[in-house]
């Protein structure tokens, strides 16, 4: 796979063949799977629009295009309203990504 794009065509495939797989079918399982798939795909999308900012344990830190571009823009051409935009840029990411990491922590028992 080469892009998000590619990935939410491929789940959005595997929900099409459940649903007709679904129709034929008097198994349960197909619910559980399509269920999953689903979730695959809204993650995927939140991924893509910047609404997650951890991924994995290696911490990567996801940024839209826009995003990224501020930051350029602020290197580039370093006056002070593009360095205030950049600025502004990271410490929103950054406010996101804390805020997961946290929510992370939460969840284990140690």
């Amino acid at each position: 796979m080469r892009d998000m794009q590619e990935a939410r065509d491929k789940v959005a495939d595997a929900l099409w063949w459940m649903r007709g797989f679904a129709a034929s079918s008097t198994s349960v399982v197909h619910v559980d799977l399509a269920d999953k798939l689903t979730e695959v795909n809204s993650y995927l999308q939140k991924v893509q629009n910047g609404h997650v900012r951890r991924l994995g344990d290696e911490t990567a830190v996801v940024m839209t295009f826009a995003e990224f571009e501020r930051l350029v823009d602020a290197v580039r051409v370093p006056r002070p309203e593009e360095i205030k935009i950049a600025i502004d840029t990271i410490n929103s990411v950054l406010a996101d990504y804390t805020r997961e990491d946290r929510r992370r922590n939460q969840d284990q028992p140690f």
